[in-house]
């Protein structure tokens, strides 16, 4: 972090905080897209699950990116890197994620698989699971490990000077 200049930190956290607004946004078309598609397919009864599932989902998305410039902005403006506080965040990023895992595996989603030539096939309510997510959490989790030893050695050093 030290290696880029004082001037592009703040530029990368606004840009965070432009991909934050675009997810919300997305997650926003997105459910009204899947209310529309479950009303155009005579599905009402699934559409409060849907948008249950929906609003959990995306609170497991935000979350982590919350999080995340919290984390970024704590190590520009006051140098804290191993610290209580950055290894609690990463821990709850982690656990999003994680928890993520868990919702996809056991709530419903919605797929639409588009056929040759442009055709969409039926309408699918089920579980799904993208391998991306639990190998984001194992990641932060092993970060969140990471941290919490940088932790512990930056106080031994501490107590030994």
């Amino acid at each position: 972090m030290s290696q880029l200049p004082v001037g592009k930190m703040p530029l990368l956290l606004r840009l965070i905080c432009f991909v934050l607004i675009a997810v919300a946004l997305f997650s926003a078309v997105n459910m009204v897209t899947g209310i529309a598609a479950l009303l155009d397919a005579k599905m009402g009864s699934h559409l409060f699950a849907f948008v249950l599932n929906q609003l959990i989902t995306v609170s497991f998305v935000i979350i982590p990116l919350l999080v995340f410039v919290r984390l970024v902005r704590a190590a520009i403006v006051s140098k804290e890197f191993f610290s209580r506080k950055q290894s609690q965040r990463m821990l709850t990023i982690a656990i999003c994620f994680a928890l993520r895992v868990v919702l996809d595996l056991f709530a419903p989603s919605i797929e639409v698989p588009a056929l040759l030539e442009g055709a969409v096939g039926p309408m699918s309510v089920g579980p799904s699971l993208n391998l991306m997510t639990p190998a984001t959490s194992i990641m932060f989790f092993a970060l969140a490990g990471v941290f919490e030893y940088g932790r512990k050695l930056q106080e031994d050093s501490d107590n030994i000077l």
